[in-house]
């Protein structure tokens, strides 16, 4: 295997590390309870657990006994179900000192996660920029793409095409950059990689999404509305899919009250998403300007 090449990037774990890195979270359950215990097996099937939203399975079933990679990832879902989060990080942040954590990269990819979340690039790069593991490589990648740096983004991909030509998150991660950069024309290639993730494994609501947003970025909003609307008939209620339908509704000028049944539904299904938050700021600073100008 070469350097740092995680063991789960082939053999027995390459199904479940793909499903749930290509957002086939059923999938690498299922293909978890079919493999024999181990705690990379556990820590792939509880991650995609996490993203089903079951926070309270993976902490209920992590035992106080378990490796340090599933109490990482026990972590992870305390801190993603909003119970005690400032503990969370600093639990974290005490395994990290310890003389071992270099070595763990799941401990590594589970805090930095967290710092992403708290908006922390400088702590989440710290720990993981030296990383040579392609799962965290991956995340330092997302990690520049929010720091709005497609260029340091581009030259780590470059370096995970040079050891993981063919690994999944070597393709995902090259086709991120390639949205995220400034023109149509690597926005098309952005296309063609997720498609062809697709077409090749499962069209999951996250590569239906990805598809949408690099149809947007061309202009093409009938066809982003047409991919996320085959998204919600797989999940009705997919908070991704209902804010990228909203997005692309108002930059086709669809009816206003089109647009405001899929705002109604967003509010009701995830009503402490940030960007609904935003949405309603917005909203009701937009009332408050036309009573005033009304009133004039």
């Amino acid at each position: 295997a070469a350097p740092g090449k995680s063991s789960a990037a082939m053999g027995d774990l390459y199904g479940l590390r793909n499903a749930l890195y290509l957002g086939n979270y059923q999938q690498a359950v299922s293909e978890a309870m079919s493999l024999g215990a181990s705690t990379e097996r556990d820590f792939f099937m509880y991650r995609a657990l996490i993203e089903q939203g079951q926070h309270r399975v993976v902490m209920d079933e992590v035992g106080a006994q378990a490796p340090v990679a599933l109490q990482a990832v026990k972590m992870l879902a305390s801190y993603l179900s909003g119970v005690s989060k400032e503990a969370v990080v600093a639990q974290l942040k005490e395994w990290l000192t310890d003389a071992t954590a270099q070595d763990n990269w799941q401990l590594i990819l589970v805090a930095a996660t967290v710092f992403l979340h708290e908006r922390d690039h400088k702590e989440a790069l710290k720990i993981s920029h030296q990383s040579t593991q392609i799962d965290v490589m991956a995340l330092v990648v997302q990690i520049y793409l929010q720091m709005d740096r497609p260029d340091l983004a581009r030259k780590l991909v470059k370096s995970m095409q040079e050891q993981y030509d063919d690994d999944t998150l070597t393709k995902l991660s090259h086709a991120w950059t390639s949205l995220c950069e400034s023109g149509g024309e690597t926005a098309q290639d952005a296309l063609y990689e997720f498609q062809e993730l697709g077409e090749k494994y499962h069209m999951s609501l996250m590569l239906l999404n990805a598809m949408a947003s690099c149809n947007m970025h061309m202009g093409r909003f009938d066809e982003a509305e047409r991919l996320l609307q085959e998204a919600l008939s797989q999940s009705p209620n997919d908070t991704t899919s209902l804010i990228n339908l909203v997005v692309c509704l108002n930059q086709l000028q669809k009816p206003a009250e089109v647009i405001g049944r899929y705002t109604s539904q967003l509010k009701i299904s995830a009503p402490a998403h940030p960007w609904v938050a935003k949405y309603g700021e917005l909203e009701t600073s937009f009332d408050r300007c036309a009573n005033q100008l009304s009133k004039e």
